[in-house]
């Protein structure tokens, strides 16, 4: 039975393609529709000889997880065709369940296994080079059961041929659309034709792989990202050569990507000599070109009992770290992902040697400060830490523990880091803090840093607040003098949000020297909304040329932008009791424009 509604298929799908399907589906279009555990396949007659081939895995619930069709549809959610297989589930007609594959196979004879992959490889010749490449796999691939921990138990759904069908949809799509130049779908950057985005193709599978990882699955997570490479090789190597030459800078940054993955994967298990090996061969076979061979190798080689590696997470912490001569380029890639398995599996010592002898501070300093050793992390903080980033996340694992003093004393030292990077963040989070923990000298400290590393209003508005006339620090208001020095700050700085201030604060000829400059031309509307009153002559003089530049550059598709500029020269006017003034105005742009016939009627629909 399937636990999915109507509702569900539509929300997975445009309304064109739900409308679409259900035509298909009520038309007898779906065909030969098979249950087989959670795995639901159909075909569906289309406008090709051949029917789309679809297939459904369902949830352990019931409901819909993944779906893929072989029809070139990519503009966002089902097909049509996925849309018509789902609601003849949805609506069981003529579905037959059948037994899983495993349950086939189950009890058959060697010499019966032969005889039936004999006979369905001569209907389908292909066959035989995919049995050619699975058994190469197989000579490669550590037995399975081997490691020495049990599959986590989780609930984390995956189906690996699902995820190898839906790889291959993604090429065969950008394969039929490459040849053209502009095009703009999923797998295209906007600005640059014969650009592959590998997130699109790879990204919700590497976060399958991920999750599994989280989950303590290792093995799992495995298997799903050999099916992500896997696919991904053969999806390049298919590719037009133009293509493959456009992404080659792309092709390297994946092959880290999988390589840091994989290596992750790997060293989560617990492999031995003769498995690594078999893994490492399997890895070569790969090639660099699509995995990054040196430091999944690397991996492999060092495993967790490489001298140097196992004496710095037992707290041998030299200048070298755990390199015995000069790190690699991907030394920060495989440390990380050592610390998410020591993490994983609890080893917070270990962690913490490691962190400190690679020199990620940030992370150090935060398992100190979880590990209950908090007066060690904030004195390792004040004198390493450099980055307003890591200062807030540590500030935050400390009020997550409980101390929020510290947190306030690490924040306060974080305020103080020189350096370009921006404190706003930080500052912004510590305003908050301290105003809770009844510090409003903090409070007033961390505003002020979060207006100078942002120059927005709705920070200025908070120091205005805690320096005003309420604030809590139990003196008079020394807003104005805070303020002079906010605003001469602001006025030496290369900030967007100029005009915000000054209209805030009514400095009307600081704004509209500001928007004369040429980085404020957007604020220029609302300057003029906002000076109308007082200045009026600027107001009209800036429409005016506003407005002119378009009609007299005669650009006609334009022109509904430069009528709004008369209109509101017009308003002007008349606010100012100067009718007279407008009134001549127009006739003279109409006078000057008199043949172009767009224009003429909606000057003379001003009101």
């Amino acid at each position: 039975m399937t636990a999915f509604t109507e509702a569900d298929i539509r929300a997975g799908a445009t309304s064109q393609s739900f409308e679409r399907g259900s035509s298909y589906h009520h038309s007898g279009a779906v065909s030969d529709v098979v249950r087989r555990g959670n795995v639901l396949t159909a075909q569906v007659a289309g406008s090709e000889d051949a029917p789309y081939e679809i297939a459904v895995t369902l949830l352990d619930d019931g409901g819909i997880g993944s779906a893929t069709c072989t029809c070139p549809y990519d503009w966002g959610g089902y097909c049509k065709h996925i849309v018509a297989v789902l609601l003849t589930a949805l609506h069981e007609d003529a579905i037959a369940v059948k037994p899983e594959l495993d349950t086939l196979l189950a009890g058959l004879t060697e010499a019966q296994l032969r005889r039936i992959i004999r006979a369905v490889a001569e209907d389908e010749p292909a066959l035989v080079a995919a049995i050619e490449q699975e058994i190469e796999w197989l000579k490669t691939t550590p037995v399975a059961g081997t490691a020495s921990t049990a599959p986590a138990a989780h609930s984390i759904t995956f189906d690996v041929a699902a995820i190898r069908r839906e790889m291959r949809k993604d090429f065969r799509q950008v394969a039929s659309r490459g040849g053209g130049s502009g095009y703009s779908g999923s797998y295209w950057d906007d600005d640059e034709a014969g650009t592959i985005d590998p997130d699109e193709v790879l990204g919700p599978h590497r976060e399958v792989a991920q999750r599994l990882l989280a989950a303590g699955d290792a093995a799992a997570a495995t298997d799903v990202i050999t099916a992500m490479i896997e696919e991904w090789g053969a999806g390049i190597a298919d590719l037009d050569e133009w293509i493959a030459e456009a992404n080659e800078d792309m092709f390297s940054e994946t092959a880290l990507e999988l390589g840091v993955l994989l290596a992750e994967a790997l060293l989560s298990q617990d492999f031995s000599p003769e498995q690594r090996d078999q893994w490492l061969a399997r890895v070569e076979d790969w090639g660099e070109e699509l995995i990054n061979l040196d430091i999944v190798g690397t991996a492999l080689d060092q495993w967790w009992d490489y001298p140097q590696l196992a004496a710095a997470m037992q707290g041998e912490i030299t200048e070298q770290g755990a390199w015995a001569g000069e790190a690699p380029d991907f030394a920060d890639e495989l440390t990380l992902a050592r610390l998410r398995i020591l993490e994983r599996q609890g080893r917070t010592q270990a962690y913490i040697h490691l962190a400190e002898a690679e020199g990620q501070i940030g992370l150090y300093v935060n398992m100190l400060a979880r590990s209950g050793q908090v007066e060690r992390a904030v004195a390792e903080a004040r004198q390493f830490i450099q980055s307003p980033a890591e200062t807030l996340s540590l500030a935050q694992v400390l009020v997550e523990q409980g101390e929020r003093a510290a947190a306030l004393a690490v924040a306060g030292h974080g305020l103080d880091l020189a350096g370009q990077e921006s404190k706003t963040a930080l500052a912004r989070w510590t305003v908050t803090l301290a105003q809770g923990a009844d510090d409003p000298a903090l409070a007033l400290v961390a505003a002020q840093t979060a207006f100078t590393s942002s120059y927005e209003l709705a920070d200025y508005q908070v120091v205005e607040r805690l320096a005003g006339a309420e604030s809590p620090l139990g003196r008079l208001s020394h807003w104005p003098a805070i303020k002079a020095g906010l605003l001469e700050q602001m006025e030496h700085s290369t900030s967007y949000h100029k005009v915000d201030i000054y209209l805030h604060e009514h400095m009307l000829a600081e704004a509209m020297a500001a928007v004369d400059g040429p980085f404020y031309s957007s604020d220029l509307d609302r300057v003029i909304q906002a000076t109308r009153a007082e200045f009026p002559d600027w107001g009209i003089r800036k429409c005016q040329r506003q407005a002119e530049s378009i009609m007299n550059a005669g650009k006609a598709n334009a022109y509904d932008r430069a009528v709004a500029w008369v209109r509101t020269a017009h308003d002007i006017y008349l606010l100012h009791n100067r009718g007279a003034e407008w009134q001549a105005y127009l006739a003279g742009l109409l006078e000057t424009h008199a043949r172009k016939y767009k224009l003429v009627p909606m000057l003379r629909g001003i009101q």
